[in-house]
């Protein structure tokens, strides 16, 4: 997605994303496969953060990052297969 656009739900404008980054909503205009590529940008923002944490030394936040990672991932392959029926 490369529109900026405003939730309906929170009314948070957002752009490149296909759902609202502070309430997840879906873009109106959103796709699978845009839900999906916004579903591995965000574990992989989770995953950056649960580095950092570990490095510096907070390992509980860290293990706590590890399943929002799992939760994103499992989203995005969710989606994907929705794409291939």
């Amino acid at each position: 997605m490369t529109n900026s656009w405003a939730c309906g739900g929170c009314g948070m404008l957002n752009g490149d994303r296909a759902s609202c980054e502070a309430c997840g909503t879906s873009s109106p205009t959103a796709t699978a496969a845009d839900l999906a590529v916004t579903a591995m940008h965000d574990a992989a923002a989770a995953r950056r953060a649960q580095v950092n944490e570990a490095a510096g030394g907070n390992h509980e936040l860290a293990a706590l990052l590890g399943r929002v990672v799992d939760a994103h991932l499992d989203d995005a392959l969710a989606l994907r297969s929705l794409e291939v029926v």
